[in-house]
């Protein structure tokens, strides 16, 4: 079988990965939006990579848009096949695809009054709310544990990742020539005593595993120290008379926070006359599907929420749909908890509070999940002393806080554990979703625990073809190359696909969109960094 790596390599967003069906079409795992800076969210409008015409199913692995966002872009471009996900995760994604499809028709809009006024062109948004609603259409729910076939001769188990309500690795059957092979896409995995949900399962072992290694290089803070952190952090706010910003995600995070922040304040550990003010239309809505799933939380969750602890249950919460009450929310003197997307202060509401507080030295700004290169929230947390918020620079006096407990995706240590039982000796582990300094300590990783467990970091767009197993266990190891002489090899074809590549572009210019030359100078400007070593 061959794989096409579309997304989530060598960084974190735009999670994808094509397959080659034993029918001869496509099925896509995941379909997550880019996110970060220009070039890098300049991929999501490059539809033609992912070959929608030939798509004939879509799996979803949970609902968080850099795994699920792209999916009303490729409707948009004609495709109207299946989109499987968990019964959890089609509650979701319809809230977030439409949120999606709002901002990015807003932000068009913009752009297009800002381009006209200067003499150009209107800007068409990714997708619009139609196309969001289209894809809506298209989903078809997955019970946990059963397998279900998607297209002839490939079948799908949904396996309990503990990222997110609803998130699940997938473990794919693939009949083909006689021989039936197992592959599995670990999606993002969650933590062991997390807040509300079950712990990550261990699937049945595989033939090749894609794993996220989004902290492949660290070790997360104990959860019990994080809250006591975060607890120190409200009372030190409020006795300045400072705001509390917490970007925060709307699924999963954000109810996370809520339910432990109801639990300090009926233990009396924050002060009761606090404000508590969740800005997220989206998050109140993700919420409310929450409500809908308790067969999903773990045991502890149940009993919190059965003495009363439940998300939305603070007599000092408010909860603001509308953009009327968000501004509002400025009005207020004193001190006050806002929880507001995006959670890496991107996009959304947070923006707003950070205008009106970041330069306060009684702010408190809160990071609880991981910052993706060239958002704000990674300028933030790495010191930046001002960050430009709607076209205007805002000066940072307020202090900046990141709480690695909260984290939903396992750390280094937790990864290794969750592998273990499933290494055996023909195994392939593709390791993915990281950003490349993390991927690559975790693979080294890897050797220094597993010696001679095969392991692979792709490149962007690289195809892989994952032979039977007999015939992965028939090559000995003294007839495959040596690392130096794979390398060469390597280098060589990827210098006659270079040259192929210039005679192409000079033959048809006229298929250079000024996106797709963005894309092409994004891809060079990543060679010319990696052949010069940086």
């Amino acid at each position: 079988m061959k794989i096409k790596c579309l997304g989530a390599i060598r960084t974190v967003t735009g999670s994808c990965f094509q397959l080659e069906n034993p029918d001869g079409g496509l099925t896509l795992i995941d379909c997550g939006l880019f996110q970060g800076g220009r070039q890098t969210e300049l991929r999501n409008f490059n539809t033609d990579l992912y070959r929608p015409a030939e798509v004939k199913a879509i799996v979803i692995t949970h609902a968080h848009m850099d795994h699920s966002g792209l999916v009303p872009r490729l409707v948009r471009a004609g495709y109207g096949g299946p989109v499987y996900a968990t019964e959890a995760t089609c509650d979701l994604l319809p809230i977030l695809w439409q949120d999606a499809a709002f901002i990015q028709e807003q932000e068009s809009q913009w752009k297009s009054r800002k381009n006209r006024r200067q003499g150009g062109q209107g800007v068409s948004p990714l997708y619009d709310r139609e196309a969001a609603a289209e894809a809506t259409r298209l989903l078809r729910p997955l019970k946990l544990g059963a397998d279900t076939e998607i297209q002839p001769g490939l079948s799908v188990r949904c396996l309990v990742a503990g990222h997110i309500l609803g998130a699940a690795s997938l473990r794919l059957s693939v009949r083909e020539g006689g021989a039936e092979r197992h592959i599995l896409f670990s999606g993002d995995l969650g933590r062991k005593g997390q807040l509300l949900l079950e712990d990550p399962e261990i699937p049945p072992r595989s033939d090749a595993i894609f794993m996220e290694t989004t902290y492949g290089n660290r070790l997360h803070k104990d959860l019990g120290n994080t809250i006591e952190e975060l607890v120190g952090i409200i009372n030190e706010a409020y006795a300045e008379g400072g705001k509390i910003l917490v970007p925060s995600f709307a699924v999963e995070r954000t109810q996370e926070l809520i339910l432990l922040l109801a639990q300090a304040w009926h233990e009396g550990r924050i002060p009761r006359d606090l404000p508590i003010i969740l800005d997220s239309p989206l998050a109140i809505s993700a919420s409310e599907v929450f409500l809908r799933h308790p067969e999903l939380y773990d045991e502890e969750a149940r009993e919190q929420i059965g003495r009363g602890h439940s998300p939305l249950s603070i007599a000092t919460l408010k909860a603001t749909r509308t953009a009327e009450e968000s501004q509002r929310v400025n009005d207020i003197n004193g001190p006050a908890i806002i929880l507001a997307g995006s959670g890496m202060a991107n996009a959304g509401r947070i923006l707003h509070h950070f205008k009106h507080n970041l330069w306060r030295p009684n702010c408190h700004v809160v990071f609880v999940g991981f910052q993706a290169q060239g958002t704000t929230g990674r300028r933030l947390v790495e010191g930046a002393s001002s960050v430009k918020i709607f076209r205007e620079d805002v000066s940072v006096k307020a202090k900046i806080h990141t709480l690695g407990g909260f984290s939903g995706h396992a750390d280094q240590n937790e990864l290794l554990e969750w592998l273990g039982p499933q290494i055996h000796p023909n195994l392939m582990v593709v390791l993915v979703h990281g950003e490349e300094s993390g991927t690559l300590a975790f693979q080294e990783k890897l050797k220094e625990t597993h010696p001679g467990l095969d392991t692979l970091v792709p490149e962007w767009l690289q195809v892989l073809e994952l032979p039977p197993r007999a015939r992965q266990a028939a090559i000995p190891a003294a007839a495959r190359p040596s690392t130096a002489e794979a390398l060469a090899a390597e280098a060589r074809s990827f210098q006659n696909r270079l040259d192929r590549l210039k005679g192409q572009l000079a033959r048809r210019t006229e298929l250079l969109s000024p996106e797709r030359l963005s894309s092409l100078e994004d891809l060079l400007n990543r060679a010319e960094e990696i052949a010069l070593g940086r």
